[in-house]
């Protein structure tokens, strides 16, 4: 039946175009590109060169229909025809001897629910359907997961679902529903179920007999609360954000994981409200109008991790934090202080957030517990002073955000622990930037940086021996930049790195187009700079960079001791002071020499040193890092006789 079903529906498609374009054959490009392009995607695309394909992608072609052959059996895990003019799944046709397990119809012309292929996976999100009707699930009994978000759908005849056993991925976000039953929907064998966006949803919709669910999304039905849930006796996950819940939901669901009630009108959050949620991990109770936590509310969460508490009306850090807590956003609250009692239960804490609050003190060494600390965000806060006892503590810091803070009674820059930083943000805080640009210790030790943000910061000069300092930067973001040396173009050249259209894609992926797409420039081709006389400069200059050689013979010979320094830190992959070292050497020979040199001095030394201990040495044992010569990787535990020592 199928097979008489394709030829009918590929007869039909050869009569609708107007003319067969001409062939373009697909095979996987040995240049490295992953694009196939032609003067006109064909209406048959034939599969047999290639070999090994995980996804092909045909979309954004104003294409009205396809079919898909090869010459031998093979299987297509994705093939992507979203964003073109497909009026009907049915004008997709494929050949017998070709599988595809998943096909992507989002954002094209379909009005009607149709299947004529064998598919596991279906997505037809942002389309035109409007009703859901037995007689068009005919073909699909071998669906599994099935996309229809963002349609026009009102209405969903009873036992639509029947002939689906396989599935157990729905998703109807975005429709016109407005009740729905276990006689509309697959109770039965869903495993997860999005309904959200629907708007019309009421409060007589029931959800208890869908006793299967993993996942469930309820969010933006506004008309929904108080929701019956029932028991979920497997649910998982469940999103009830923007349904005008009044107070945490107290259904119990025992394997509950994933909890999100944001922008509720929630006030409080007592002990006990979560007791029915043994297992959660993630918490998010944003946007709501809590003024108030007891302060046993989160301490039975033995595996929480994640707790957002944004956007409310919080006077204080809520007490008896789990120990398990790794992420927690209090941004957007009324906190006024910082303690060193907030934080040290949290021992596990990676991301901190309190930016946008109204705290005007922290308390010396309240993150001191904060020993796994990654990010640090105490953006836009009155507070007048940050030392650096302050932040002490967080020794793994990569992200550090002081983003709008005027400060103005700070002395010196507050963070000090710079081994891991990689990321500053000081957009707004003019005071802690010209801190940080004139403080060349600090700059000195910012190897790892990658990141600098100084936006609306009056900055217009840069320290010289910045790219010195920060080797490893690769965006550095100003308003106006006053011209300076020469070797802000260099280092701009060095960390210019043009995007490559293709790099994101897979090996096995194969994307067919009827057209050429711009490439990209590089961010770092947009930088100007101001002169003295007041125009604009373009610093960088492909040209010119295009001019420097890389090899470290060339850089020796035409550029002085300094920026052959600089050149060397920006390839270094190992220690900042191997680097430092090997950097001021000028010739080879010189190296062997100074080797040798230092080698007998030191085995003279060590020969004399031993005379003088005599038989109270008894044996030498040293042993060598793998990747590094390290003076401490040199154990020295006993002698066994003077020959050994003389011959080592």
């Amino acid at each position: 039946m199928v097979v008489i079903i394709n030829a009918i529906v590929v007869s039909l498609l050869s009569v609708v175009v107007a003319e067969v374009q001409k062939e373009c054959v697909l095979e996987l490009p040995t240049n490295g590109s992953r694009d196939v392009y032609c003067d006109a995607i064909p209406y048959k695309v034939d599969l047999t060169h290639t070999n090994g394909m995980t996804k092909l992608d045909i979309s954004q072609n104003n294409l009205n229909g396809i079919y898909i052959a090869s010459d031998k059996n093979m299987t297509v895990p994705t093939v992507d025809l979203s964003r073109n003019n497909i009026l009907n799944p049915c004008h997709v046709a494929i050949s017998n001897m070709v599988r595809v397990d998943s096909m992507i119809l989002s954002f094209n012309k379909v009005h009607n629910f149709s299947m004529c292929s064998d598919i596991r996976n279906l997505t037809l999100s942002w389309n035109y359907i409007k009703s859901l009707n037995k007689t068009d699930m005919v073909n699909a009994s071998s669906l599994e997961v099935l996309d229809l978000g963002n349609n026009f759908i009102l209405w969903i005849e009873n036992n639509t679902f029947v002939g689906m056993p396989d599935l157990q991925w729905l998703d109807l976000r975005g429709n016109a529903l407005t009740r729905i039953s276990e006689k509309t929907l697959p109770s039965t064998t869903l495993r997860y179920l999005d309904v959200s966006e629907n708007y019309d949803l009421d409060h007589t919709t029931v959800f208890q007999p869908f006793e299967n669910l993993v996942e469930l999304n309820i969010a933006k039905n506004a008309e929904l609360a108080p929701v019956v849930l029932g028991s979920g006796p497997r649910l998982q996950a469940l999103d009830a954000s923007h349904t005008n819940l009044t107070e945490v939901p107290v259904t119990p669901a025992p394997l509950l994981g994933s909890l999100i009630l944001s922008g509720n009108a929630i006030k409080a959050v007592n002990s006990g409200d979560l007791d029915g949620f043994p297992l959660l991990h993630l918490l998010n109770i944003s946007a709501n109008r809590i003024t108030m936590v007891e302060d046993d509310a989160f301490g039975r969460l033995d595996l929480l991790i994640v707790l957002d508490l944004s956007n409310n009306l919080l006077e204080t850090v809520p007490k008896s934090l789990p120990g398990s807590l790794e992420k927690l956003n209090l941004e957007g609250n009324r906190i006024q202080n910082l303690s060193v009692e907030d934080f040290e239960g949290c021992k596990r804490l990676k991301q901190l957030n309190v930016r946008k609050n109204n705290i005007r003190h922290i308390q010396e060494l309240t993150f001191a517990s904060l020993l796994f600390l990654d990010v640090l965000d105490l953006s836009e806060n009155p507070i007048k002073m940050i030392t650096r006892e302050m932040l002490t503590g967080p020794v793994r810091l990569k992200v550090l955000k002081l983003e709008g803070l005027t400060a103005p009674e700070t002395p010196t820059f507050p963070f000090t622990d710079t081994r891991y930083l990689n990321r500053i943000q000081l957009a707004y805080s003019k005071h802690l930037a010209a801190i940080l640009l004139n403080d060349s210790a600090v700059l000195s030790s910012l190897f790892q940086l990658e990141y600098l943000d100084l936006t609306e910061c009056d900055v217009i000069s840069l320290p010289n021996r910045l790219s010195y300092h920060m080797p490893k930067m690769k965006t550095l973001i100003l308003n106006e930049l006053k011209c300076v040396e020469s070797w802000l173009r260099d280092w701009l050249c060095e960390i210019h790195a043009p995007d490559d259209q293709h790099s994101k894609l897979s090996k096995t992926e194969l994307r067919l187009r009827n057209y050429r797409p711009q490439k990209l420039k590089s961010s770092v081709e947009g930088v100007q700079c101001r002169r003295d006389n007041g125009s604009v400069q373009q610093v960088f200059d492909a040209d010119y960079c295009a001019t420097i050689t890389t090899t470290p013979t060339y850089r020796v010979t035409t550029t002085t001791t300094e920026q052959t320094a600089v050149f060397a830190r920006l390839r270094a992959k190992d220690d900042p002071k191997n680097v430092h070292v090997a950097a001021k050497t000028t010739h080879p020979g010189m190296i062997v020499f100074v080797c040798i040199v230092l080698l007998l001095i030191l085995l003279a030394c060590g020969t004399v040193w031993v005379g003088m201990r005599g038989d109270a040495l008894k044996s030498l044992h040293w042993r060598q890092n793998t990747a590094d010569v390290d003076y401490q990787s040199i154990e020295i535990k006993s002698l066994e006789s003077l020959n050994h020592v003389e011959r080592w």
